[in-house]
């Protein structure tokens, strides 16, 4: 379970995006580069690009002769994005719709020949969620299609700092962020293929990111995550309840006793 901060980050998105037309840069990310020679080697035509933001490479792409479906929860983006789309010409090209990812997606199955998001997924979603977004994907794709995400890595200088909210999860100067390891990465990927998990720095910060290639698997099926199997640091939570009942001092020392076993089961311990 993750605590939320106060300002929804809904909300806070669409204040960035209204405060700078261009918070993450004009010109497309290294990533899209990326992944657009991976879409070219496999004749790739039509995307589904989820979390495009302010749309830089959602447009890029576009102006490749790609057919981009993309979404955004915030209504702000989509504003900005249409009307930027419409002024390049763009609009045959570039179908954008206001869309939770946490809500199944619109769309029937196999309907995309891949699908891209730029740090979408080290956002506001727990592991469990995450897991949820990529079941969707492998739904909605073509046999054989490719899936591509970037998120923040456990090598970025602001993993650990900040408040921490649960899981890989802390709040940076007011944005959430969920850090990912390779090991998660390879853990979420059920039902796909891992082609390439690599390592790249964007942005002034700089951020570190891991750069994600899988292939979808049509003959697995990725099974729904369960909350509790996602948690993360079983023995914190052990430890932080363990002190917490040592402590106490209206308790006898049997109650105690049965308690440490019960948190040491819980923290999936072996006594």
């Amino acid at each position: 379970m993750l605590r939320r901060p106060a300002t929804g980050q809904r909300e806070h998105w669409s204040e960035v995006y209204a405060g700078s037309r261009a918070f993450f840069g004009e010109e497309a990310s290294t990533f899209a580069h990326r992944a657009l020679d991976r879409f070219r080697r496999n004749d790739v035509k039509a995307v589904l690009e989820l979390g495009f933001g302010q749309g830089r490479d959602t447009l890029w792409f576009a102006e490749q002769g790609l057919q981009v479906t993309a979404l955004d929860y915030s209504e702000q983006a989509i504003t900005e994005m249409t009307a930027e789309a419409r002024s390049k010409g763009l609009e045959a090209w570039v179908a954008a719709q206001v869309h939770d990812v946490r809500q199944p997606l619109p769309y029937p199955d196999g309907s995309f020949d891949a699908c891209y998001s730029h740090m979408l997924l080290c956002m506001e979603l727990t592991e469990a969620e995450i897991a949820f977004v990529l079941r969707e994907v492998h739904r909605v794709l073509r046999p054989g299609g490719l899936a591509l995400y970037s998120v923040r890595s456990d090598h970025d200088v602001h993993y650990g700092a900040g408040p921490h909210l649960g899981e890989d999860v802390y709040e940076v100067g007011g944005f959430v962020v969920h850090f990912f390891t390779e090991a998660k990465i390879r853990r979420l990927a059920r039902g796909y293929e891992v082609l390439a998990i690599e390592r790249t720095q964007e942005g002034s910060l700089p951020r570190d990111l891991y750069l994600v290639t899988l292939r979808q698997d049509p003959s697995v099926i990725p099974l729904p995550v369960p909350e509790e199997a996602c948690m993360t640091r079983p023995m914190e939570k052990f430890q932080e309840f363990f002190e917490a009942t040592h402590q106490s001092q209206a308790l006898d020392g049997k109650t105690k006793g049965l308690l440490f076993l019960a948190a040491s089961l819980a923290g999936g311990c072996e006594l």
